[in-house]
């Protein structure tokens, strides 16, 4: 049978032989095309309508073109296919928004992994007609598996393919900085993606970048730094994922019978984007809700408004921190903020959204190092061996890892912002250049 092809805006043509294709076509997979790439992001950049189903195809269409050249031997087609598939198949157990409704259950439920899509896929496969199709293409679903969780070790010389699925650089990563600056028209996520795949290398038991092509590495790096700073946490996009997390209650979240992963996943194919824009329309006609209005603001795109935001920028392992910003952290526990103002506590949300940047962690040369996997580094292939590539001097890496960036922000409904900004002025009048209408 021919190949089908797909015709992608990002990559033309991607091709996909008739055994890969049974498994797009299985209905968990077309599920995807149901569930928004980026949740509430559509709400600001008016083109981010794409969905997991694209971003999961770019993915593959990735692995693809590093395993032709990779993985050359005939005698390891079936290992090469368990690769494709891993990447194909790495979001399917997605929540509807994706991971907007993802923190509301790691919010319901801090203490419950279980909620987490990776666990979600892992069942999906194993439990469902997917791991069959999967057979069908000559891979192995649990080694498919494996590699999505980074556990592959059945055989030493492609354990690398682990950090080619789930690392600080792989074929997930690389796609969606490019697909979702594309679809939201920004520049951000602009990378060489030619020089970047013909630059990746196994070394042992991971991969590393050629040193040559250590301006291209940067690029990647800065482009997840301002896509997220720009685009994932932008101020209104948060104002919607924090709506999200009021609105859906643990009683209103218990009437759902929202599937687990120890359940008959079938229920699962129903709970897709069209399911939780049903429930917000229901819960915002609800007379006695007490987030109505937040449920409304949802559909009708009436986000909470930003009353008074502070960064901070400060050297790694020091424990100054800008005094506004402590100033504004401490509101958390002020109950006048409440009292003065009239406004229920719910309603006055603060938000720190860079606490898990990327860059920050991984790229912390006092604490890395290159032999341990769990920390998942960006390793550079240099004369010495491989090294971090925040542990070269001359790299932008090292500069960037010497620091912390972090904001505050807080919200309220549009029709408190100003009684709120001016009870907050009154307690602190110092922080009356940050308010918003003071900008």
């Amino acid at each position: 049978m021919p190949d089908k092809l797909f015709h992608d805006p990002i990559y033309g043509f991607i091709q996909v032989p008739e055994c890969v294709f049974r498994v797009i076509n299985d209905p968990f997979f077309q599920r995807l095309r149901r569930v928004k790439q980026l949740g509430f992001s559509d709400w600001v950049y008016h083109g981010a309508e794409h969905s997991r189903f694209g971003h999961c195809l770019g993915a593959y269409y990735i692995a693809s073109r590093l395993s032709d050249r990779l993985i050359q031997d005939p005698k390891d087609k079936a290992t090469k296919n368990e690769f494709v598939l891993a990447a194909l198949l790495h979001d399917i157990g997605h929540h509807p928004a994706s991971h907007a409704f993802e923190r509301v259950l790691n919010t319901l439920f801090p203490e419950e992994p279980y909620w987490d899509h990776e666990e979600y896929t892992t069942s999906i496969i194993e439990k469902t007609g997917i791991s069959k199709k999967i057979e069908e293409c000559g891979a192995s679903p649990e080694n498919v598996i494996k590699l999505i969780s980074g556990r592959y070790i059945e055989k030493s010389d492609f354990q690398y393919l682990n950090d080619l699925i789930s690392s600080e650089l792989d074929v997930d990563r690389i796609d969606y900085l490019i697909r979702d600056s594309y679809y939201c028209g920004v520049p951000y996520g602009k990378i060489d993606l030619e020089r970047l795949l013909y630059s990746i290398e196994p070394y042992e038991d991971t991969v590393v970048m050629n040193e040559k092509c250590l301006s291209t590495v940067e690029m990647y790096i800065l482009s997840r730094f301002y896509m997220y700073t720009q685009v994932y946490t932008h101020r209104t996009t948060r104002a919607f994922d924090l709506m999200l997390q009021k609105v859906i209650t643990k009683e209103v979240f218990d009437a759902f019978d929202y599937p687990k992963i120890s359940d008959d996943l079938s229920r699962f194919l129903n709970f897709d984007d069209y399911w939780l824009w049903e429930i917000l329309k229901k819960l915002s006609n609800e007379k006695k809700f007490d987030f109505k209005e937040l449920a409304n603001g949802l559909i009708t795109r009436k986000p909470l408004k930003r009353v008074i935001e502070r960064q901070d920028l400060k050297e790694r392992g020091t424990t100054s921190r800008d005094a506004d910003y402590t100033t504004i952290s401490d509101l958390r526990t002020d109950d006048r903020l409440s009292t003065m103002t009239g406004i229920n506590k719910d309603l006055i949300i603060f938000d720190e959204p860079w606490k898990d940047l990327p860059i920050y962690t991984p790229y912390n040369p006092g604490k890395s190092n290159p032999d341990d996997r769990d920390e998942q580094l960006i390793l550079i292939a240099t004369k010495e061996g491989k090294k971090d590539i925040a542990q070269l001097p001359y790299s932008i890496a090292y500069r960037i890892s010497k620091y912390e960036a972090d904001v505050i922000r807080v919200y309220t409904l549009d029709e408190h912002r100003k009684k709120l900004g001016e009870v907050i002025e009154k307690i602190h009048p110092k922080l009356s250049p940050l308010l918003w209408n003071k900008q």
